[in-house]
């Protein structure tokens, strides 16, 4: 990546553009600059937007609020022993 795309990309990031707008900024593809994130990110002290894992998981309670089905219900009968 030249200085100018890297500028870019770092101001693209902070002002919370997504990879394919970041891409189609500088001309390159989505998981290039995903690939240029993950060998940079620490050298620009670019933070990831995303929350820990724990949080992101299927039987996450922070998506379990956004379903429109009783989701705990659900996970209490997948977790039941199936006589």
């Amino acid at each position: 990546m030249t200085e100018e795309q890297v500028e870019t990309i770092v101001q693209l990031y902070k002002d919370g553009a997504s990879f394919n707008q970041i891409g189609a900024e500088i001309e390159k593809t989505a998981d290039q600059v995903k690939h240029w994130m993950r060998m940079n990110r620490g050298v620009y002290g670019l933070d990831k937007r995303r929350a820990p894992k724990i949080t992101q998981g299927v039987l996450s309670e922070a998506l379990w609020t956004d379903s429109k089905w009783n989701v705990k219900r659900g996970v209490e009968w997948i977790k039941r022993r199936w006589a």
